[in-house]
């Protein structure tokens, strides 16, 4: 992992079989209930809603209090240390992940590779549910890296900006709606689908570090520039 520019927010699958038992370690699948219930790894466990989306409103993640309660469920508290992953090239780990950071937890990773990687290299699975003790769990909301409507009309137009479109080519030309009121998308965004970030193959783990550069690279899309994605 140390060839990424963020090496701390990944785990590669050799790392984690090595720290299973680790007593302070809470591996959480992203996946379904029912895929996880088919199979998982070992100690895993499972969120009721693998989104993590507020229910009064799910355009939105969790509220605090909500948020709260599903990490104390997991058996998450303050000091815990998270490995998240799924079966979908991060769809929805890498979701988790930018929960838990946004409500001011940095002790979490994605594992690169995920449940397909695991599975391909032979890695110990299970299908037993553990029984967790309840988290306590403080969010500390950081607004910081999350972007409201007004801030992106606002800085959309910053020569220091790009506002990264990742959804998928239906989405962004306005030929599939998923159900939106509107089509269509922002005036002067970058489209790149989330999937390019993935190796084409039945894996789906990162691409490697310079081959991501130099797509990103391609769509204006550097260090040195501010980069909002939605």
């Amino acid at each position: 992992m140390n060839e990424f520019a963020r090496p701390e927010m990944l785990v590669d699958s050799a790392w984690l079989q090595a720290h299973m038992g680790d007593a302070n370690l809470r591996i959480v699948d992203c996946d379904t209930r029912d895929a996880y219930r088919r199979a998982h790894i070992p100690g895993a466990v499972c969120p009721r809603d693998n989104r993590f989306k507020n229910p009064d409103s799910p355009v939105f993640v969790m509220e605090p209090e909500q948020f709260a309660a599903a990490m104390a469920e997991l058996g998450i508290g303050d000091e815990t240390e998270v490995v998240a992953y799924d079966a979908s090239g991060t769809l929805n780990s890498g979701r988790f992940w930018w929960a838990l950071t946004y409500y001011g937890h940095d002790k979490v990773r994605v594992l690169n590779g995920g449940w397909n990687l695991w599975l391909k290299e032979g890695r110990p699975i299970s299908l037993a549910e553990p029984k967790v003790d309840a988290g306590k769990f403080t969010p500390r909301p950081n607004e910081e890296i999350r972007a409201s409507a007004e801030y992106l009309m606002e800085a959309r137009s910053r020569p220091d900006v790009v506002v990264w479109d990742v959804r998928t080519e239906g989405e962004w030309n306005g030929t599939a709606s998923r159900g939106n009121k509107r089509q269509g998308h922002i005036p002067g965004a970058v489209h790149l689908e989330w999937t390019n970030n993935l190796t084409p193959d039945d894996i789906r783990a990162l691409k490697a570090p310079e081959e991501l550069r130099e797509m990103l690279s391609e769509q204006g899309i550097t260090p040195e520039k501010e980069i909002i994605t939605v």
